[in-house]
C-alpha cells in the first residue's frame, strides 16, 4: 500500500500552477524526496484528471485542468 502525502500532493500541484514547465528533479530537490515519488504524485493528479501531459521528454509541459 502506498501512502500519500497529501501537504506534499498539494504543494506539487500548486507548483504545476504556477510554472507548467517544472522539472521532476527540480520539485524532488525543493521537496526534499526521490524523483521517482514525484513521478508518483504527477500520476495521481493525472489519474485523478487535475493534469494532462501536453509534450513529452525533457520539455514536458502540463495543462491544468482543475
Amino acid at each position: 500500500m502506498k501512502i500519500v502525502n497529501n501537504d506534499l500532493l498539494k504543494n506539487i500541484y500548486n507548483e504545476l500552477k504556477l510554472d507548467p514547465k517544472v522539472s521532476q528533479i527540480e520539485l524532488a530537490k525543493k521537496y526534499d524526496v526521490n524523483e521517482r515519488t514525484i513521478r508518483r504524485y504527477y500520476k495521481i493528479l493525472k489519474d485523478n484528471g487535475y493534469i494532462v501531459q501536453q509534450s513529452s521528454g525533457r520539455k514536458t509541459t502540463w495543462l491544468i485542468l482543475k
